[in-house]
C-alpha cells in the first residue's frame, strides 16, 4: 500500500490540474461561447443596438481574436486617440525626456545687477509651468526662474520682459475643432508658452447689500483689467451674475446680482497664452524684488531672424518633471491641450516645425516602424477632439499589442486610467469584481463613447481590447454602461 501512495498523489495532482477552471483549454473556449453569446444579446438592446459599433479583443500572448465586431472599419476614437499620440511621444522622445523652459538676456548684466536690454521667456511646449493636475507639492516654474535670477544677483531690467513662443507654429487650435469646442475648458488654445492649460477663472463674492462684489482672478496676473459692475443681492435675489472677458482685450467684465450667500466663478479661455505666461513672469519677478523697467510683449514665429536669436544668452532654466509624468496627465485626465503641446513637440524636435502637420508626419512614421496597419485610418489632431479623426478597432488594439512588447510597458501601462480607482475611470467598472483590473483610455464626444487598453482576467490573461460606439442618438449612459458589461464579462469569465 505504502508504494502506491505515490502514484496516487501524481493521479490526484494530474486530475486537479486538469479540472481547474482558470487553467482548462475547454472550459476557457466554453466560456468565451458563453461571453460572445451574452455580448451579442447586449447589442441588440433598446437604445443600444441603433449604435455603430467597432469591438475587438485579442490575447496578445497568443494574438487569438477573442471578439470582433467591425473591427475594420473606422469609427470616431474621441479620446482614445491620445494612446496613439502618447505611445509616439514615449517611443520617439523616451520616459525621460523633460521640457525645458528659458530665461535669455540680449544684453549684458551689469555689476550691480541690472539687466541693460531685454529678458526674453522662451516656452519649449512645457504643458505644467503651472501645474494644476501634477505634484502640487513642485514648486511652480515661473517662481522657480524668478528665484534663479534672484539669486544670480540681478535687481533690475532696463528694457522689455519678451515671451517667445516661437517654438511652435502660430495655430492656436487643432483641425476639426468646432466652435463650441474654442469656447470650451477642453478647446483652449495651443502654445509653446502656456500657463494654467490656458484657462483663467474669475470668481465673485457677496460683500453688503446693493455694493460691488468682491472679484479676483485666479491664478492672479496683472495682464487681465477687471471692469467690476457686479452687485450683491439679498439672499432672496434672483442670480443674474455673469462675467466675460472682451474679445481683443485684457478687459474681464463682471456684471449683474450675486444673491448673499452664493458664490459665482466662470472659466475663460485666454486669446493670447504667452502674453498671459510673460506678465505672469513679471508680476513675480516684481514680487522677488527685480523691478522691470520695461513693458511685455511678445515673439511669435518667424519675428525674429535667427542670427538675432543666436545672440541670446541664457541665464536661467525650468527643466521639468519627465516625460512620463506629463504622460499621466495626459492619459489619466484626457487633457487635450497637453496631448497637442505634445504633437508639436514632435514635429518642433523631429522635423524642425512646431506644427500638427509635422507632429503627425513623426507619429505615422512611427506607426510603420511599428509595423501597424494604418493605411485606413485618418489623423487630423494629438487628443482626438477632431471629428475627422477615424480608426479601426483592429489599427488600435494592434498598437496596444505592440505597446506590450516594449521596454517601456509598465511605465505606459500605469499612464491609463485604472477601472474604479483614478483618472476617468475612477467611478467607473468600480465593482469590487472588476476594480483595478483595466488600465483604459476613455473618450467622448456628442454621439460617441470609446474605451480602450488593457484588461487583467480571472485566469490571469492581459487581454488588449478597443470598443467603439459612434452615432449614439440615445442614452450615452446606456451605451457606457454597456461597454463596461464586456469588459467585466471578459475580466470574470475568461
Amino acid at each position: 500500500m505504502l508504494r502506491s501512495r505515490p502514484k496516487l498523489l501524481l493521479i490526484l495532482a494530474l486530475a486537479a490540474l486538469l479540472l481547474a477552471p482558470s487553467f482548462s483549454p475547454d472550459l476557457r473556449a466554453s466560456s468565451l461561447e458563453t461571453i460572445q453569446t451574452k455580448i451579442a444579446q447586449y447589442l441588440k438592446r433598446p437604445g443600444v443596438r441603433s449604435a455603430d459599433w467597432g469591438i475587438e479583443i485579442v490575447d496578445p500572448t497568443t494574438n487569438k481574436v477573442l471578439l470582433a465586431v467591425n473591427p475594420d472599419k473606422t469609427f470616431k476614437p474621441a479620446s482614445v486617440l491620445k494612446v496613439v499620440t502618447t505611445s509616439a511621444a514615449l517611443e520617439k522622445l523616451g520616459p525621460d525626456f523633460r521640457f525645458h523652459t528659458g530665461v535669455y538676456t540680449n544684453g549684458a548684466v551689469t555689476p550691480d545687477g541690472t539687466i541693460a536690454e531685454d529678458l526674453i521667456l522662451v516656452g519649449h511646449g512645457d504643458p505644467n509651468l503651472v501645474d494644476t493636475e501634477g505634484d502640487l507639492l513642485q514648486k511652480p516654474a515661473l517662481q522657480e526662474l524668478a528665484e534663479m535670477l534672484q539669486a544670480l544677483g540681478i535687481k533690475r531690467v532696463e528694457g522689455n520682459v519678451l515671451g517667445d513662443d516661437s517654438y511652435f507654429d502660430d495655430t492656436s487650435h487643432g483641425k476639426g475643432w468646432t466652435a463650441q469646442d474654442l469656447r470650451s475648458i477642453y478647446g483652449a488654445p495651443i502654445n509653446a508658452l502656456s500657463i494654467n492649460n490656458n484657462v483663467f477663472w474669475i470668481y465673485a463674492h457677496p460683500t453688503k447689500y446693493m455694493q460691488l462684489v468682491s472679484v479676483g482672478v485666479e491664478p492672479y496676473s496683472s495682464y487681465f483689467r477687471i471692469r467690476n459692475l457686479g452687485v450683491t443681492g439679498s439672499a432672496r435675489s434672483k442670480q443674474t451674475m455673469y462675467a466675460r472677458l472682451i474679445p481683443g482685450t485684457k478687459t474681464i467684465v463682471v456684471s449683474g446680482i450675486l444673491p448673499t450667500g452664493r458664490s459665482y466663478a466662470q472659466h475663460f479661455n485666454v486669446d493670447n497664452p504667452a502674453a498671459v505666461t510673460a506678465t505672469t513672469f513679471k508680476d513675480e519677478l516684481v514680487r522677488h524684488g527685480i523691478a522691470v523697467k520695461g513693458k511685455v510683449d511678445v515673439v511669435h514665429n518667424g519675428d525674429l531672424p535667427i542670427e538675432l536669436r543666436r545672440q541670446w544668452k541664457l541665464i536661467a532654466d525650468h527643466e521639468s518633471p519627465p516625460l512620463i509624468r506629463a504622460l499621466e496627465i495626459i492619459n489619466k485626465h484626457s487633457q487635450n491641450l497637453h496631448a497637442e503641446m505634445l504633437l508639436r513637440t514632435l514635429g518642433a524636435e523631429f522635423k524642425g516645425s512646431g506644427s500638427d502637420e509635422a507632429g503627425l508626419q513623426v507619429v505615422k512614421e512611427f506607426l510603420l516602424e511599428a509595423g501597424v496597419d494604418n493605411d485606413k485610418i485618418q489623423l487630423d489632431d494629438g487628443c482626438g477632439l477632431s471629428r475627422e479623426n477615424l480608426v479601426t478597432p483592429r489599427f488600435q488594439t494592434s498598437l496596444l499589442q505592440f505597446l506590450s512588447t516594449r521596454p517601456y510597458f509598465e511605465l505606459f501601462l500605469n499612464t491609463l486610467a485604472v477601472s474604479g480607482t483614478d483618472g476617468t475611470l475612477r467611478h467607473r467598472l468600480a465593482s469590487q469584481q472588476v476594480r483595478g483590473s483595466i488600465h483604459a483610455k476613455t473618450g467622448t464626444l456628442n454621439g460617441v463613447s470609446t474605451l480602450s487598453g488593457y484588461m487583467m482576467t480571472k485566469s490571469g490573461r492581459n487581454l488588449a481590447f478597443s470598443i467603439f460606439a459612434n452615432n449614439v442618438h440615445t442614452s450615452m449612459a446606456r451605451v457606457k454602461r454597456t461597454i463596461d458589461e464586456i469588459c467585466s464579462l471578459f475580466v470574470n469569465l475568461y
